[in-house]
């Protein structure tokens, strides 16, 4: 049986088809589409060591399995596999992009393209960047949806495709993980979580401007109000999984009500 990570990694499409798309497709159509690999490249890369492994694998207990031997879970391993093998994925298919359409791939997007990478990139200790996960988990597949509407580039269509195959259980597995980091929310515990659960999820929503003004650039419609309300959804649904939950409702109605309003007013 293939794993997950073959069939990403195996992103195949016939060369009449790649043709075709290059003849049917503007020129700012496809620079936009190379800074939209751009930005997931980065993205992704930068997302790979949020979740703190390590730390789960030395506080993880061993359990007897049904032949008396002692098992260590291996969750966060394979979290932290699959997230490695998905960003180079993406990292093989901007290669490609740039070999095969160089061209398109000259032009160098601005530097505020790759502000989500940044965002994953300045994580504090491990309470943060458990937090920055689970923002994460939410405002990526958000983003990867809204491309794989807008985009028509057949190499990216079918690796979004195989991605959503796996995905659900993938970040359902990645939000356990970085509950069990972030433990019970009381006290200063809770208002660090708080603090820091608005600061990224603010900043995720100003990150993923640029990619737009991409995609708007290249003659691609955005609809920024549902790509917004989406992500404020996720988050809610992915909070609500902690401990003290409740006590955090009202910080996400207000992060829901701004996203709404911010993306309207874009």
């Amino acid at each position: 049986m293939r794993r997950p990570h073959e069939d990403i990694q195996d992103v195949r499409v016939p060369s009449e088809v790649l043709a075709r798309w290059a003849l049917e497709t503007p020129a700012l159509a496809q620079e936009a589409t190379c800074s939209a690999l751009a930005f997931l490249t980065d993205a992704e890369h930068a997302a790979t060591a949020l979740l703190p492994v390590p730390t789960l694998l030395r506080s993880e207990q061993a359990v007897l399995d049904p032949d008396g031997f002692l098992r260590q879970p291996r969750g966060a391993v394979e979290h932290f596999r699959l997230r490695s093998q998905r960003a180079i994925a993406w990292m093989d298919l901007f290669i490609f992009f740039r070999e095969r359409f160089a061209t398109s791939a000259q032009r160098q997007p601005p530097e505020s393209l790759y502000g989500m990478a940044q965002l994953f990139q300045s994580r504090g200790d491990e309470l943060e960047a458990s937090v920055d996960l689970l923002v994460r988990e939410c405002v990526m597949p958000e983003i990867e949806e809204l491309l794989a509407r807008t985009l028509t580039y057949p190499p990216m269509q079918v690796l979004l495709q195989r991605l959503r195959e796996n995905d659900p259980q993938r970040s359902a597995e990645a939000r356990r993980l970085a509950a069990e980091v972030l433990g019970d929310l009381s006290g200063a515990r809770l208002w660090k979580v708080r603090t820091r659960l608005v600061a990224t999820a603010t900043r995720a929503l100003l990150a993923a401007r640029p990619l737009l003004e991409e995609l708007e650039r290249g003659g691609f419609p955005t609809d920024r109000t549902r790509a917004a309300r989406g992500f404020a959804r996720r988050l809610e649904e992915a909070v609500s999984e902690l401990p003290g939950a409740a006590l955090l409702e009202s910080i996400l109605h207000q992060l829901a009500g701004s996203a709404s309003f911010d993306a309207t007013q874009q």
